[in-house]
């Protein structure tokens, strides 16, 4: 999403990222992932079961997600570690300016997310 802030930008479209960790873990993921984006605490996870988003250690951590982790690491990406609920599975959603829910997709594993490319299509198809 940080490299395409521009095109984020022309379809006047504002990110929001939920967590469900600390304001502490909060600030450093937003630190680390280079995300101008807000940021929603949802320490109690009331959006996430509103969202439908799972948890499940077993779709967290499968043979796709720890492919992903070692393939990252031998091409020189840093551990840091699991920060909060490492079981917690996200989702991405797009809300349009009048609240209609335009995309939901909440991961089945950890590294299920759709493509930038279909996220842009519904968001320039959304005017």
């Amino acid at each position: 999403m940080c490299r395409h802030q521009d095109e984020l930008k022309q379809l006047d479209t504002e990110v929001w990222a939920i967590s469900f960790g600390t304001v502490e873990m909060a600030k450093e993921w937003l630190e680390l992932t280079c995300a101008p984006f807000q940021m929603l605490l949802d320490e109690e996870r009331k959006v996430y079961g509103l969202y439908g988003m799972r948890h499940s250690w077993w779709r967290s951590w499968n043979f796709k997600t720890l492919w992903f982790y070692i393939k990252a690491l031998l091409t020189g990406h840093k551990w840091l570690g699991i920060k909060g609920d490492g079981s917690q599975l996200g989702g991405d959603f797009i809300v349009g300016k009048d609240g209609t829910l335009l995309l939901s997709h909440p991961s089945s594993s950890a590294t299920d997310r759709p493509s930038i490319k279909k996220l842009l299509t519904v968001l320039s198809e959304a005017d």
